[in-house]
């Protein structure tokens, strides 16, 4: 497992170094060289090639790209203009190497998950599938924690696209609300991981070694996303790193 740096929520320390990709140029020349670019951390397209191609530069990479699309939105509803946005995103992703896009899925309104919304899920990620495959790209769909009360319904999904294109992001906060058995289940569809400095600032060690443990049981090598939240300097930013460091080689 690698360790990644979410951009989200980095507008102070950006503006201390004059600005994201200064920032970011800083922290690759610190060690810390792998990067999730949030969408919303950044002006525009443009702006995130240019970020893409200054990390790419000074020897850092974005290995993943999370993006305020939601699939289950109310602006979607299987609407091909949008899908073809996201097509899009898969499409630059695949040219520039970056090997994830992050994906919402959350329900309108931010209620429970419904038949409704795996329907409308299921049908969209098909509408990606080919796209995802031929870009090698992986989408991640970022759920809330309702899907797993479903986990059933949610892992048949998944299974009958069958394509290792499309997986899971398990976000730690929600597998602490989750029954270990729901989590082991999910294990071999995840193919991202975030976890929230908050979480790192006071670590249940014995919690985290077990997810992990269990992650790694269902041979996962991929990256853990870290967000922050108030993060004051780079060396709380270093700090939140080495301790997940720490928490994922024990």
């Amino acid at each position: 497992m690698n360790i990644c740096i979410n951009t989200l929520n980095l507008n102070k320390l950006a503006s201390e170094e004059g600005g994201l990709e200064q920032l970011l140029v800083k922290l690759v020349g610190m060690g810390f060289k792998n990067v999730e670019l949030d969408e919303r951390s950044v002006k525009n397209r443009e702006h995130i090639q240019q970020i893409f191609n200054i990390l790419r530069e000074n020897g850092g990479n974005i290995v993943a790209l999370a993006l305020r699309l939601n699939l289950l939105g109310g602006d979607v509803k299987s609407n091909e203009k949008y899908l073809n946005e996201v097509k899009n995103w898969i499409r630059f992703c695949g040219e520039n190497g970056c090997r994830i896009l992050r994906l919402k899925a959350i329900p309108e309104k931010g209620g429970e998950y419904a038949e409704k919304d795996f329907n409308l899920l299921y049908r969209n990620l098909l509408n990606l599938l080919s796209a995802a495959e031929k870009n090698n790209v992986k989408i991640s769909i970022d759920t809330n924690e309702s899907a797993y009360l479903k986990l059933e319904r949610l892992m048949g999904m998944i299974e009958d696209i069958g394509s290792e294109s499309i997986g899971l992001t398990l976000n730690i906060k929600d597998a602490k609300n989750i029954d270990d058995k729901v989590v082991e289940k999910l294990a071999p569809l995840v193919n991202h991981v975030t976890v929230s400095q908050n979480s790192l600032n006071n670590p249940e060690k014995g919690f985290f070694k077990k997810v992990f443990n269990t992650l790694r049981l269902a041979f996962y090598n991929g990256y853990v996303s870290i967000e922050f939240a108030n993060i004051d300097n780079v060396e709380d930013l270093s700090n939140c790193v080495k301790r997940l460091e720490e928490i994922i080689s024990n």
